[in-house]
């Protein structure tokens, strides 16, 4: 898991100053990642605040559901116009 996160916050700056204009360069990156933190901050505040209401259990509730409501597709290639048994069996 360490390996994917830190290969999306190494590559994710890095692409954001190739797409800024030369005089945003610093700018843009260190900006959405400010910006992001502030909005995300209200998150334990909001989630103590609604612990004595059942919000851990609506939260696992609803996560249930969505588990056991979705569809799993085995064996499915990714390969656009390939069938299952065009693919290498993996």
């Amino acid at each position: 898991m360490q390996a994917g996160v830190g290969g999306a916050c190494g590559v994710i700056p890095v692409h954001l100053n190739e797409l800024s204009a030369d005089a945003a360069r610093g700018l843009k990156p260190g900006l959405a990642y400010q910006l992001g933190i502030s909005f995300a901050s209200p998150t334990n505040s909001m989630q103590y605040a609604l612990r004595a209401r059942g919000f851990e259990m609506a939260t696992i509730v609803t996560l249930a559901v969505i588990v056991w409501s979705g569809r799993e597709a085995h064996a499915r290639s990714f390969v656009r116009g390939a069938t299952v048994s065009d693919s290498d069996g993996f």
